[in-house]
């Protein structure tokens, strides 16, 4: 839902509405970027700490090298410890499992030694909105650790001292080259996604959701109340919620931008599903790959696309400001329906693509009913977020932010991995 930047090798369909699904996202909840939990956050954040520490000895490394590296050694002592179980929280078994004879920073820095895409790219946007590092770009690289990011990783790490150093001085020593033992039962504790942060550094993350750091007052009030509504649904655990009612906790405004938000990611849905069911219909094709717009609407299509204009209708109709989005929906409801499929065909180019009035295979199509994978998310894993009780649609910040939320209270191992009752296993 809303992928925000994603590398062109992707099976995804961003349909140039990249910038629309960032800004209803920030509308829900601002500065959170793709953050579920705290560890999260923590491993980015030393990252930069680590980096400036080595630099200052004259290593050079970049924080985002650092940042992956740190991440992949905690992934692989939680996998160590967890008998290599999968787990939402954890990235990389594959290519940790087969690293896993040499764990030197030389190593962990390459490329192709961790997955493409680590947790850290959740963060970019949440670590300077909530103080823990300042910048004045978006760049991770350009970050600079704050006292508040120093602080957070001091407390965080309080208590562990692998080989009789800070977790700090030992990995600044690691990825100086001066170390290279990390089997380290204090190490795994502190940095491992799978060990909650402690009661002290919940709080102080806490305060960061509710104070902020590089943001408007405005964004600060929406998290505060979004963090708010997220832990009286932890109270309350009610049933799912519906858009009829708007939590007490939330404003007028605030609730008009989370509906709008979710009938605007509807519309994307419903014209990923077209997309789809044409890739599908070309692969279907016994005398090519091939679909020329002068043709017949294909009645697998037709459906899909009045599907697709109603939810954009709907948009259309309660009037939000989002130039962007509200371009795309005009498209989407026009009455000739071969040039709603032009319209998307072009704006997808990637996994199909427009040749005159033919649509043909692109580099990424599969034309089977596997290709169904694209949406794709933004650096978090909202299959986690399935049994929230929140209202359909809403923005994957709010799923994200409840999370945190039963993270910060110590319950997201039990949240993620209930243990079954015996009423489960009698039915």
């Amino acid at each position: 839902m809303g992928p925000e930047t994603l590398p062109s090798t992707r099976r995804t369909r961003t349909l140039g509405l990249g910038a629309a699904a960032r800004h209803f996202n920030d509308l829900a909840v601002p500065g959170l970027g793709g953050i579920w939990f705290g560890k999260q956050a923590l491993l980015a954040t030393l990252g930069v700490l680590i980096a400036e520490q080595a630099r200052s000895k004259g290593v050079k490394v970049q924080n985002i090298e650092v940042a992956n590296a740190i991440e992949a050694l905690a992934c692989w002592q939680a996998f160590n410890g967890n008998g290599w179980s999968s787990d939402p929280r954890l990235r990389g078994s594959t290519k940790l499992r087969r690293n896993s004879d040499d764990f030197s920073f030389a190593r962990a820095r390459q490329r192709n030694f961790y997955v493409t895409q680590p947790m850290r790219m959740a963060t970019v946007q949440a670590l300077p909105a909530l103080g823990f590092v300042d910048s004045e770009g978006a760049r991770f690289n350009a970050f600079r650790i704050s006292d508040t990011g120093k602080a957070f990783v001091d407390q965080a790490c309080q208590g562990f001292r692998p080989y009789r150093r800070s977790v700090s001085q030992y990995l600044t020593k690691w990825v100086c080259g001066q170390v290279g033992r990390v089997a380290s039962n204090e190490l795994r504790e502190a940095l491992s996604p799978l060990v909650p942060l402690n009661r002290n550094v919940c709080t102080l993350f806490y305060e960061r959701l509710k104070q902020g750091g590089q943001e408007r007052s405005d964004d600060k009030q929406r998290r505060r109340d979004a963090l708010a509504w997220v832990e009286a649904l932890r109270d309350t655990t009610p049933a799912q919620l519906t858009w009829a009612i708007r939590p007490k906790e939330i404003s007028d405004t605030h609730w008009l931008d989370l509906m709008a938000g979710a009938r605007f990611f509807r519309v994307r849905e419903a014209a990923i599903r077209v997309l789809d069911a044409l890739e599908v219909h070309i692969g279907n094709q016994v005398l090519g790959a091939t679909y020329s717009l002068r043709a017949s609407i294909p009645n697998v299509l037709s459906p899909l696309l009045n599907a697709l204009s109603e939810a954009a209708r709907e948009f259309l109709d309660a009037g939000h400001a989002d130039k962007d989005a509200e371009s795309f929906c005009r498209r989407c409801v026009e009455r000739d329906a071969s040039q709603v499929l032009r319209f998307l065909v072009e704006r997808d180019g990637h996994v199909l693509r427009l040749l005159g009035d033919d649509v043909r295979p692109g580099p990424a199509f599969r034309g089977s009913e596997a290709a169904s994978d694209e949406q794709g998310v933004e650096p978090a894993d909202l299959s986690t977020g399935e049994n929230i009780p929140l209202p359909d649609g809403i923005s994957y910040r709010m799923h994200n932010l409840y999370l945190l939320n039963v993270d910060l209270h110590g319950g997201l191992s039990e949240w993620l991995h209930p243990i079954p009752t015996e009423d489960a296993h009698e039915s």
